[in-house]
């Protein structure tokens, strides 16, 4: 490789002023090309950044860019090593950059190498900066914030400051999962050149004392292999409390019920290949590049897949709460907006799909349903609206198309919502709100709500989100939600509010898996997986 690059150099220093004269011709060719809206290959391949490439060379009199050694060396030691990102070298013309430099030494071959190499960066860069995939053409639920750069600028500039490589490595998000999962990935390939790790059978639930001579080595060695297990144990047939302690500790950070059994869950969740699990860590990899950079210096994340809210303050977590999502039909979407007040003791007013797909049809086979959960119809809106007898509606005929009418449940302990909800503006009427079925924590996987998202302990976020020099504090809360009465709070420092669906990370220096809920992870690889498309 490191010919190859050399040989690059050279033949660069073989072209004369007068041959560069044709070079900027054989560019502007083509740039004219693109502009008519022709459809050009170079050496075969297609410019993928069809609008940027005109506009970069129009700029510059058609003049080459990567005439400068140290700047063509740092572009083809990114594009080598791709890899480590989760993308591939060859999306960026990298074995055709490289076998042009064994035979190119005329002006046209020296403008096709140039216009590649710029081609390469734009594309590179826009992948590292965004993502290689458009995050909605996978999932229509998905509206996270994107960032957004100037290429022609970004290029010109690392240039010209001969810091090509800097330029793109200052693209790569900023969160320390980030990293983390890329440390990931070296570990993750390695495991698989070796050949991954052994297979466990099934059979009965293994608990501490326990013997079993055929799958007790197979667990060490399965434990050994993601450094779950440590030291290196004389006795290979017991299921012992080291053993029980790794299986917990890998139970853990695959988000299974850490109880220390090696029973059928763990058993398949650990005879998931590794090749699988690399393949989970470039996904999210790509989920990462889709993030905003800046998340705020103070945030709220919930990780859908994970089931839990996390707070942070810079990289730190300050506080962490199981949460409850959407069912796989009701799945609860992906955006950001910024938390703004609190509302006590909240009314919940039925929303649009439950109220069509659930609510009419529960009412329509048990008249006292709506009484039964002290919900009231109203007809009409706002202050004209009129509470009415249910019993004078005629369920049955009821439809989307045909239902005049607003269900409200009083606050209490009956209520959806429980004693408190969180409110952030968005286009999915979701929020982040307590609830009555507070047992459904205790399950592992927690999809159960229609979208929105439930917490464990609201008054740990209260507490948190509510500063002392407000003249409300914890006591007063508690007194108004005895009241029953709503009352809202404004928050006096807005909090950024991020949902996400993240399927591995890195936690405190340890990779984390999970299960993919939605089944959103198959798509994104396969995207990951195919030819790039014009980037810009």
């Amino acid at each position: 490789m490191i010919k190859k690059i050399t040989s690059i150099i050279i033949f660069f220093l073989f072209i004369s002023a007068n041959d560069i004269n044709v070079v900027n011709e054989h560019i502007r060719k083509r740039v004219e090309d693109l502009l008519a809206g022709n459809k050009i290959s170079v050496q075969g391949e297609r410019l993928h950044c069809e609008k940027i490439i005109p506009e970069f060379y129009s700029q510059r009199y058609y003049e080459p860019a990567w005439k400068n050694d140290r700047n063509k060396k740092e572009l083809l030691r990114l594009l080598g090593q791709a890899n480590e990102e989760g993308l591939r070298p060859d999306d960026y013309h990298y074995g055709t950059i490289l076998s042009l430099s064994d035979y190119a030494r005329g002006a046209e071959q020296v403008a096709e190498l140039d216009m590649l190499l710029s081609d390469a960066y734009f594309l590179y860069s826009s992948h590292i900066l965004n993502g290689k995939v458009n995050p909605e053409t996978i999932d229509s639920e998905w509206k996270a914030t994107r960032r957004e750069g100037n290429p022609v600028q970004l290029l010109d500039t690392a240039l010209s400051d001969k810091k090509i490589y800097q330029s793109i490595i200052d693209l790569e998000p900023v969160h320390p999962s980030y990293a983390g999962l890329k440390n990931a990935l070296k570990v993750y390939e390695e495991i698989v050149k070796k050949g991954g790790w052994p297979q466990i059978t099934s059979g009965e639930t293994l608990k501490v004392g326990m013997k079993d001579s055929l799958r007790v080595p197979l667990i060490i060695e399965r434990l050994i292999s993601t450094e779950d297990l440590e030291i290196a144990l004389r006795d290979r047939h017991t299921y012992s409390d080291t053993i029980a302690l790794s299986v917990k500790k890998y139970q853990q950070r695959n988000g299974l019920e850490a109880d220390g059994n090696l029973g059928k869950m763990t058993t398949e969740s650990m005879n998931i290949p590794a090749e699988k699990r690399m393949e989970q860590i470039k996904v999210n990899m790509e989920r990462f590049r889709w993030i905003s950079h800046d998340l705020g210096e103070q945030y709220i994340l919930v990780n859908i897949a994970d089931f839990q809210l996390r707070v942070y303050e810079g990289n730190k977590i300050v506080l962490k709460e199981k949460v409850i999502v959407g069912r796989p039909y009701r799945k609860t979407p992906v955006f950001t907006s910024q938390m703004t007040y609190i509302v006590l003791n909240p009314y919940w007013t039925v929303p649009p799909t439950i109220l069509y797909e659930d609510m009419i049809p529960e009412v329509t086979k048990n008249a006292d349903y709506l009484s039964s959960k002290k919900i009231r119809v109203f007809l009409g809106n706002g202050i004209n609206r009129t509470e009415i007898n249910p019993d004078s509606i005629n369920w049955p005929d009821m439809s989307r198309n045909n239902f005049p009418y607003t269900l409200r449940q009083d606050p209490g302990p009956l209520n959806a919502l429980g004693k408190v909800k969180f409110m952030f503006p968005n286009n999915y009427n979701v929020y982040i709100h307590d609830t009555p079925s507070k047992e459904l924590f205790n399950r592992v996987e927690r999809t159960f709500s229609s979208g929105c998202i439930r917490l464990m302990n609201p008054m740990l976020l209260i507490q948190y989100l509510i500063p002392e020099y407000l003249d409300i504090d914890m006591d007063k809360i508690e007194k108004i939600i005895d009241k029953g009465e709503e009352q809202t709070i404004l928050l006096s420092h807005p909090i950024n509010v991020h949902t996400l669906y993240l399927t591995a990370w890195v936690e405190d220096g340890i990779v984390q898996f999970r299960k993919d809920i939605y089944d959103r992870d198959t798509g994104v690889l396969m995207a990951l997986m195919e030819s790039p498309t014009v980037a810009y």
